[in-house]
């Protein structure tokens, strides 16, 4: 509604496994949030992302930043519990665990269709909690 509001129309999901869309003037975009493009927040696509802090502490281990291709369809335990597998907490390997779950779930739940999947782990060495995974 916020779209349609702002003039822009949203085409449905294709049968084909095609996702939904915003149009605006010929252009189209497969997502209603597009960090920093004002452009497409003129027919109310969201340019600013949305911020929140977190204080990192002895008790964080690492940070797991995915797409709605990871989030969509994996739990963020599962995440954590994959991390928690990881014995030397090394950052590829997390991610490599990740994607594969989370290609793993898009195909038994949409066949051959899978949205994007994006993973960057960020660990953390310095702190004491690191010494001990």
């Amino acid at each position: 509604q916020r779209i349609l509001a702002c003039g822009g129309h949203v085409t449905p999901a294709g049968a084909n496994g095609s996702p939904s869309r915003v149009w605006h003037n010929l252009r189209g975009l497969a997502m209603a949030r597009s960090i920093g493009d004002h452009a497409a927040a003129t027919v109310g696509v969201i340019a600013e992302p949305e911020i929140t802090e977190h204080e990192i502490t002895d008790a964080d281990i690492c940070m797991v930043i995915a797409s709605d291709g990871v989030w969509e369809l994996v739990e963020s335990q599962e995440v954590a519990d994959l991390v928690s597998e990881v014995t030397d907490l090394d950052p590829a390997e997390i991610c490599r665990s990740i994607v594969h779950k989370a290609t793993h779930m898009w195909k038994v739940e949409e066949g051959d269709y899978r949205d994007d999947i994006t993973v960057v782990v960020l660990t953390f060495p310095w702190l004491e909690s690191y010494e001990g995974a």
